[in-house]
């Protein structure tokens, strides 16, 4: 059954539709702006109350050029759209405040000094050729299929734990799935490869959490203190220079020390962008597959008919496959990232002026119509399915194959042991627009012994 598109006749579009926290936190993609701008301004400039104005990139095609073409399009130094302070007034006071929680960081404090625009984090998302190739290369070999496939037996084991777990004595049981499942088989996994024991788990959650739902007063460490961020940030230089001073002096096969021990152009990596290679390995290794897991779930749960075609298929692994597919085109955990136009340009007939920036909304590409037939129906057995939740060009996801893969074993181990299974109550949804997904979902449900 095909579902309609949330587009009202009476809607007026705003700017800050597409990108307030708060809108996100209410609504989950903003798929009525979206909607609406790919049918009357598929590329619009836009000025939201606290954001330095971009242009809203809303079509598949549009953000597929953009993405292939780096040369034209950089990913530095705006990565990704995020409020900043309004006044030059208030900048040097927040700068000050900044300098005063890092005092007792020395390393930490250098890099500020030296940071500039480009803040704290240089990672792979910030960066453009030549650096983003070679630092993409240094760890490429953990992500490839056949070093990827190693990894299937461990998960398998930890997913099944897992659910054992969420069963208990078989009978009737309440839970938060999010917060109680959906977020463990990819922490536990990442946790493992970068060399984080079993008693820091929680810390690696609650750095992350901290760091990609700052907006979100519950994720936030001090709920009134926007600045607690860099509390965060100190604690994530401090955790990983531990893990790197313990991996060169006792190496391991690891993912922690491929980046302890990895070296471009013969020199190991600057102090940032070593931090921030853990970081953005610790954060896009497990936060985003959470949110797909997670909305992959409530999919299925308001879909009935497609979870009855699951039940059925979950024992033909290519039918799981498209179901994976589907949940993340569905759910889109990463929402946006940015490109600053590198000279004037024309896309679509729009013409770009050299620097300005232009926010790439991948959750309305993947319900674009020109590409989707039927963009807003559920469908598991969807094929083609275009989607861009992983980006495209040179900048696509390093894990996405470890992504797709701890999806595939979860659902295939999960729906055959579903008895039964419902909602509890609406959802509630982070308050986040750049990886956003679900925060809790309550469930009723009863699980059966794996294999019967």
């Amino acid at each position: 059954m095909s579902e309609a598109i949330p587009f009202k006749s009476d809607y007026e579009f705003r700017d800050e539709d597409v990108i307030a926290p708060e809108v996100y936190a209410r609504t989950g993609h903003p798929h009525q702006a979206f909607a609406w701008l790919r049918a009357n301004d598929p590329l619009r400039k836009v000025s939201p109350e606290g954001f330095r104005p971009f242009w809203a990139v809303t079509k598949h095609a549009d953000i597929t050029e953009i993405e292939k073409n780096v040369d034209l399009f950089a990913s530095e130094p705006r990565p990704l759209l995020m409020k900043e302070a309004s006044s030059p007034e208030l900048r040097e006071e927040v700068i000050g405040e900044i300098f005063t929680r890092l005092q007792d960081s020395p390393k930490l404090l250098e890099v500020m000094a030296t940071a500039g625009e480009g803040g704290l984090i240089r990672s792979l998302v910030q960066m453009d050729p030549p650096d983003h190739t070679k630092y993409r290369e240094l760890t490429q070999p953990w992500f490839k299929p056949s070093n990827i496939k190693a990894l299937d037996e461990r998960l398998t084991d930890i997913i099944s734990v897992i659910l054992d777990e969420m069963m208990k004595d078989g009978e009737v049981h309440h839970a938060d799935f999010v917060q109680e499942v959906a977020v463990w088989p990819p922490l536990k996994l990442i946790a493992e490869l970068l060399g984080v024991p079993e008693k820091d788990e929680w810390r690696l959650l609650k750095l992350t959490n901290e760091l990609f739902a700052g907006d979100d007063p519950e994720m936030r460490r001090m709920s009134e203190d926007p600045l607690s961020i860099f509390d965060t940030i100190k604690d994530i230089y401090e955790y990983f220079t531990q893990i790197t001073d313990e991996r060169r002096a006792h190496p391991t096969e690891d993912l922690a020390s491929y980046i302890a021990n990895g070296k471009i152009d013969g020199e190991y990596l600057p102090y940032k962008e070593l931090i921030s290679y853990y970081t953005i390995v610790a954060t896009a290794g497990h936060d985003t597959t959470r949110n797909a897991i997670a909305g992959g779930l409530h999919a299925l749960l308001t879909h009935p008919e497609q979870m009855a075609l699951l039940k059925a298929s979950a024992h033909k692994e290519e039918a799981v496959k498209l179901a994976v597919e589907e949940m993340i085109r569905w759910s889109t955990p990463v929402t946006q990232f940015s490109r600053t136009a590198m000279e004037d340009c024309e896309i679509s007939g729009q013409k770009i002026g050299k620097g300005d920036t232009l926010g790439l909304f991948y959750a309305s590409s993947n319900f674009d119509e020109a590409i989707f037939d039927n963009p807003f129906e559920f469908d598991i057995t969807r094929k083609p399915n275009r989607h861009l939740a992983f980006g495209t060009g040179p900048h696509q996801c390093l894990g996405l194959i470890l992504a797709r893969m701890e999806m595939r074993l979860f659902f295939q181990q999960l729906i055959p042991r579903i008895e039964h299974m419902e909602l509890v109550g609406e959802p509630e949804r982070l308050q986040a627009s750049f990886v956003h997904g679900l925060k809790h979902m309550n469930i009723r449900y009863q699980l059966k012994p794996a294999g019967k």
